[in-house]
């Protein structure tokens, strides 16, 4: 797919031209009109810096040669949606929120969302982390809440401490051999901490290990009543009833305990990352629509684990009406409920709130909140 080259300035960086009084619809703040950097031409991308019009200042972001070309320069995904959350999210609904950025390249959206007031991690592969620390440490100086980590989907996400307030990525939705990956990605962050689910199986493993203890005590105590009390029959028939009661009920607990012990590996791991505890966190993954066979994919499953509405983006600025770039509102579907022969009276899950599965279009972003 052919894309147009931008136009540079008279130092031959690339900046958005100023319009006057150009007003985005429900705004009142000049809204200068951002003419997206839409070049193959990965060298000349990497040149010169991208300077970012936000609010009051300009957040200038570097570009890499050096990285892995497609994560090291400015996407347009990125920029749609740091307008998007400056524009119409706004810094009042970001102040303070715990936010994962997936993805994040060169550090554009993060470091938006840093400037909003977020407590932001952005996270990419090692090897972007030097252009992405050079550009947090230059934009986001006096930030304490701004944090640079490797992410690799798929993998544990433990140490990150899920779930977050929101999840953000742009232009993800690329390669095919990564849709099922990033669901899962998506999933763990939007989960609570794995490491309470296996503390909570602990805790349940414990409780079964008390009881089996009590039942030893128990029988102990029935054998001594049944020494000092063989000549009352009746007793005695009761005392064997009760034992085989707790005998039963041994079995069932060491059955459980396995199970807990167990787990379920014979689940895929989207399955597994599903079967993880629900959260409240929202999720904005914003792309372009190319009509790629990654994006068939991904949409094929995304309904499977999460709500979902779509953004569209051109009435944000003048400069983005040739481009078809969304962004999708997301939510993970409540914890599905265990088979009742499994665990349901050891460990049951936070009361869940039912969501509506319906999948919701909008056509403008001046209404969404957070």
């Amino acid at each position: 797919m052919g894309r147009r080259s931008m136009k540079t300035n008279g130092n031959g960086h690339y900046a958005p031209n100023q319009v006057q009084n150009q007003h985005h619809q429900h705004h009142k703040n000049l809204n200068p009109t951002i003419q997206l950097p839409r070049s193959w031409d990965y060298y000349e991308r990497f040149k010169q810096s991208y300077f970012f019009p936000f609010k009051s200042k300009t957040i200038e972001i570097k570009q890499s040669p050096k990285g892995p070309y497609i994560g090291s320069c400015v996407w347009d995904t990125s920029i749609v949606m740091s307008k998007y959350f400056e524009l119409v999210i706004g810094s009042d609904a970001l102040k303070g929120k715990r936010i994962i950025e997936v993805g994040s390249g060169v550090g554009l959206l993060g470091i938006t969302l840093s400037n909003l007031g977020a407590d932001i991690i952005l996270t990419d592969q090692e090897n972007m982390h030097d252009i992405l620390n050079e550009n947090v440490t230059n934009n986001c100086p006096h930030s304490t809440t701004t944090q640079v980590k490797e992410l690799w989907w798929g993998s544990n996400v433990e140490a990150f401490n899920p779930p977050f307030d929101m999840i953000v990525g742009s232009d993800l939705i690329y390669e095919d051999h990564c849709i099922d990956i990033l669901l899962q990605c998506l999933l763990d962050l939007s989960s609570f901490h794995p490491n309470l689910q296996r503390k909570a199986k602990l805790s349940a493993a414990a409780t079964i290990d008390e009881q089996l203890e009590e039942l030893d005590l128990n029988d102990e105590k029935e054998d001594d009543e049944n020494e000092n009390d063989e000549e009352e029959e009746e007793e005695e028939e009761e005392v064997e009833d009760y034992i085989i009661e707790q005998e039963q009920e041994r079995k069932e607990l060491e059955k459980k305990l396995k199970l807990l012990e167990d787990g379920v590996e014979e689940e895929g791991s989207l399955e597994k990352s599903f079967a993880l505890e629900a959260s409240d966190t929202v999720i904005y993954l914003g792309y372009e629509h190319r009509e790629m066979n990654a994006e068939l994919l991904f949409f094929n499953k995304v309904a499977q684990y999460f709500d979902y509405e779509t953004i569209h983006t051109k009435d944000l600025n003048p400069g983005f009406q040739a481009v078809d770039i969304r962004i999708l509102k997301m939510k993970r579907k409540p914890t599905p409920q265990p088979p009742s022969d499994n665990l349901e009276n050891i460990h049951q899950s936070k009361d869940e709130t039912v969501t509506d599965t319906n999948i919701t279009t909008t056509t403008t972003t001046t209404t969404s909140v957070v």
